[in-house]
Protein backbone atom coordinates (compact mmCIF):
# COMPACT_ATOMS: atom_id res chain seq x y z
CA UNK A 1 0.00 0.00 0.00
CA UNK A 2 1.43 3.27 -1.15
CA UNK A 3 1.97 6.11 1.37
CA UNK A 4 -1.12 8.49 -0.75
CA UNK A 5 -3.56 5.48 0.24
CA UNK A 6 -2.74 5.29 3.85
CA UNK A 7 -2.80 8.96 3.93
CA UNK A 8 -6.43 8.85 2.09
CA UNK A 9 -8.09 5.80 4.62
CA UNK A 10 -7.36 8.89 7.46
CA UNK A 11 -8.84 11.90 5.42
CA UNK A 12 -11.41 9.25 4.73
CA UNK A 13 -12.09 8.46 8.47
CA UNK A 14 -11.31 12.60 9.44
CA UNK A 15 -14.40 13.58 7.21
CA UNK A 16 -16.87 10.77 8.91
CA UNK A 17 -15.63 12.07 12.44
CA UNK A 18 -15.96 16.02 11.15
CA UNK A 19 -19.34 15.54 9.90
CA UNK A 20 -20.66 14.17 13.41
CA UNK A 21 -18.62 16.74 14.68
CA UNK A 22 -16.11 14.68 16.93
CA UNK A 23 -13.27 16.46 17.51
CA UNK A 24 -11.22 13.72 17.29
CA UNK A 25 -11.55 14.20 13.25
CA UNK A 26 -8.78 17.24 13.09
CA UNK A 27 -6.23 14.39 14.55
CA UNK A 28 -7.22 11.94 11.65
CA UNK A 29 -7.01 14.85 9.36
CA UNK A 30 -2.95 15.48 10.83
CA UNK A 31 -2.37 12.01 10.31
CA UNK A 32 -3.59 11.98 7.05
CA UNK A 33 -2.11 14.93 5.85
CA UNK A 34 1.33 13.90 7.41
CA UNK A 35 1.34 11.02 5.23
CA UNK A 36 -0.02 12.59 2.32
CA UNK A 37 3.27 15.26 2.92
CA UNK A 38 5.52 12.26 3.24
CA UNK A 39 4.48 10.65 -0.34
CA UNK A 40 4.89 14.72 -1.88
CA UNK A 41 8.70 14.50 -0.45
CA UNK A 42 9.08 10.92 -1.99
CA UNK A 43 7.55 12.26 -5.31
CA UNK A 44 9.63 15.37 -4.88
CA UNK A 45 6.84 17.18 -5.55
CA UNK A 46 7.33 20.72 -4.25
CA UNK A 47 3.72 21.94 -4.51
CA UNK A 48 1.99 18.89 -3.25
CA UNK A 49 4.07 19.28 0.00
CA UNK A 50 3.03 22.91 0.22
CA UNK A 51 -0.54 22.61 -0.13
CA UNK A 52 -0.54 19.60 2.38
CA UNK A 53 1.83 21.10 4.80
CA UNK A 54 -0.49 24.00 4.51
CA UNK A 55 -4.14 21.91 4.85
CA UNK A 56 -1.90 20.05 7.82
CA UNK A 57 -1.76 23.30 9.20
CA UNK A 58 -5.06 24.29 9.31
CA UNK A 59 -6.06 20.51 10.31
CA UNK A 60 -3.73 21.51 13.98
CA UNK A 61 -5.50 25.04 14.08
CA UNK A 62 -8.85 24.03 14.06
CA UNK A 63 -8.36 20.99 16.56
CA UNK A 64 -6.87 23.46 18.70
CA UNK A 65 -9.88 25.67 17.80
CA UNK A 66 -12.38 23.03 18.87
CA UNK A 67 -10.68 22.00 21.84
CA UNK A 68 -10.76 25.43 23.55
CA UNK A 69 -14.28 25.26 22.70
CA UNK A 70 -15.14 22.35 24.32
CA UNK A 71 -13.50 22.90 27.93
Amino acid sequence: MTLGWVGNFWMFLALICLGRKWNIGWLFSIIGNLFWCLYAIQLQMSDMLVMDGACLAMAAYNWWLWSRKTK
